[in-house]
């Protein structure tokens, strides 16, 4: 089973990954902010619009069914 990185708010999924750690890096990486400068061409910054994050596929599952944590921890624990 792999993992899906969505949008924490809307919970739009970006990608599915087949391993935990890769999901992880992508949210570490979108969710940090960042700037840049480019000496004379002037500088860049990163914020990102939307938070992500990731969890397993199956857990994906409740929030695909329009649940909220409390009620995807329940159903999780129910699951096994």
């Amino acid at each position: 089973m792999g993992f899906v990185v969505y949008e924490e708010r809307t919970g739009r999924a970006q990608k599915y990954y087949k391993k935990e750690s890769v999901a992880k890096r992508i949210c570490t990486q979108h969710n940090t902010e960042r700037s840049y400068d480019f000496g004379t061409s002037g500088q860049y910054s990163y914020r990102p619009d939307e938070r992500w994050i990731y969890s397993s596929y199956a857990d994906y599952e409740g929030v695909l069914m329009g649940m909220k944590e409390p009620e995807r921890k329940i159903w999780a624990f129910c699951r096994g």
